[in-house]
């Protein structure tokens, strides 16, 4: 049975150490105490034995056990073989954990989707319960102990009422020389469609959904067949249990106490330092020796047993017994608006719980009053900063802004106040005629156009004299011929621009070339 210390840790105290350390099951203590009765009877052996032999010898003995000392951590690294070992077996016995099957959300997809409460309808979900949990029931007798010991053999498994005599002989009837957990789920799923086939399952995608959930936990019986077929490579534990008692081994006769001349130290009756590095040690091997199956049957070790009969008596009440129940319907105190949360008068004197608040939601750094409009050429729209203004703070995160910044080097330029800038019309960061000249972006230097194209033509255009000739030979035809518009179409033409003063004199003194 699993230990549960939660309760003792349930708040941070000085007590919480001594209400976790001195207990028994389950414990570093219970795991180690019989390899280290062994160690230090060894050890005491060898330390009479070192003690009472002649000087010479000892002095002899002394030149081969020091470099043992000196050199056993760094010829056997424990800690990181340990840590790397335990977080792979940490990792692989959470995943057990996760794949142990719990019957709720299948019970509850089969009670929501088969819907009836005719005689038939009802034995038909609670044969799929039963279905599965017989299936999790074979599975955990081939991998589990207790399990083994509960369910030795298919009689047993009757006798709890998990199959009955007819299904045995279907299970029996099937020829295949592997093993048959499967079976309970195919009879399952095919319950499952004949109800779809008369119309007990309103809609396909419901059919869908309940397959689903039957398809998962056959999947979690499946996962834990595959951790359970193929270990963790049997070299890897060789290593480890081999590497702490071969260090521990070679501690029996590095660790003793050589210059017996010196009885003041720590270690001359008792090797305290040596127990304190076994305790650790050994204990941390034997976590994860306990992780490797967690299947079996030391103190930590699931409980499949209770997990199964947890499972059907779940199942079948979720099924069945509590199928379309529910209270009367009335209404609640929260829909008052004057009710309050309701507290018992001891956790308001132990302190009520810390209210959901950002970190930021108290501070209130402006008064609406006090907000005022700002021209859109402020610095502070435009980005430019007034060196008066610079504190030491800005200066500083300056110097320590990243040169890869994804900010551009010059802030996006506002608009002018022209017709065009007060549109819906998003800003540009570019100029004017930017991209026609060798595709300058708003981040260069050359800051000559700093707007959005302008409404007005240009005031100057370049024309060639043989195209400037032919025009003006047209407008005095059309003058002679008494036309007056002759000029004023010119005015208007795509490629002769005209100064707006042409309209008033008629003349073409205002050419510009």
């Amino acid at each position: 049975m699993t230990v549960s210390y939660n309760l003792d840790v349930s708040s941070v105290s000085f007590l919480n150490f001594f209400k976790v350390i001195f207990r028994w099951r389950g414990s570093v203590w219970k795991s180690v105490w019989s390899e280290l009765l062994i160690w230090l009877i060894c050890y005491y052996i060898v330390m009479i034995s070192y003690r009472n032999i002649p000087e010479s010898t000892r002095l002899i003995i002394k030149e081969y056990i020091d470099p043992i000392d000196d050199q056993l951590d760094k010829a056997v690294p424990l800690t990181f073989m340990l840590a790397f070992f335990v977080s792979i077996i940490v990792d692989r016995w959470k995943n057990t954990f996760a794949n142990m099957g719990f019957i709720e959300n299948t019970a509850l997809s089969i009670a929501s989707v088969v819907r009836g409460e005719e005689t038939e309808v009802v034995l038909a979900r609670r044969t799929i319960i039963r279905y599965l949990v017989l299936s999790q029931v074979l599975v955990f007798r081939d991998i589990s102990l207790r399990a083994r010991r509960r369910f030795p053999n298919l009689e047993a498994i009757m006798k709890s009422g998990f199959i009955q005599e007819h299904e045995i002989v279907e299970l029996e009837k099937v020829s295949c020389p592997y093993n048959k957990y499967w079976l309970p789920i195919n009879w399952a799923c095919s319950i499952l469609h004949k109800l779809f086939a008369d119309g007990k399952i309103s809609a396909a995608p419901l059919y869908n959904a309940a397959w689903q959930e039957i398809k998962t936990y056959r999947t979690n019986m499946a996962n834990l067949c595959n951790f359970d077929w193929v270990p963790i490579p049997l070299a890897y534990p060789q290593v480890i249990f081999v590497a702490v008692r071969f260090y521990f081994f070679m501690c029996l006769f590095g660790r003793q106490h050589l210059d017996l001349n010196e009885k003041k130290s720590i270690d001359y009756y008792f090797p305290i330092l040596t127990v304190a590095q076994f305790i650790v040690y050994m204990g941390w091997m034997k976590v994860a020796e306990a992780l490797l199956n967690p299947l079996g049957e030391d103190d930590d070790d699931f409980e499949c047993n209770f997990l199964i009969d947890k499972n059907i008596a779940t199942g079948m009440s979720i099924v069945d017994e509590t199928f379309n129940k529910f209270p009367e319907m009335k209404k609640d105190m929260f829909a008052e608006p004057e009710f309050a949360p309701f507290y018992p008068e001891d956790v308001i004197n132990n302190g009520a719980d810390h209210a959901l608040l950002g970190s930021a939601q108290t501070v209130t750094l402006a008064d609406p009053s006090d907000i005022h409009p700002i021209d859109p050429l402020s610095p502070l729209i435009i980005g430019h900063q007034d060196s008066s203004t610079s504190t030491i703070r800005r200066r500083f995160s300056n110097v320590f802004r990243r040169s890869n910044s994804v900010r551009p080097n010059s802030p996006i330029r506002v608009e002018p106040d022209i017709p065009f800038s007060k549109s819906m019309a998003p800003q540009r960061p570019y100029g004017a005629f930017e991209l026609s000249n060798g595709f300058i972006g708003a981040n260069s230097r050359d800051q000559s156009q700093s707007y959005l194209p302008k409404l007005d033509e240009e005031n100057e255009i370049t024309l060639d004299e043989e195209t400037l000739k032919k025009h003006m030979e047209n407008a005095y035809k059309q003058n002679e011929n008494g036309n007056e518009s002759g000029a004023e179409n010119m005015m208007h033409s795509p490629v002769l621009p005209f100064d707006r003063s042409f309209r008033k004199k008629k003349s073409f003194e205002k050419i510009k070339f």
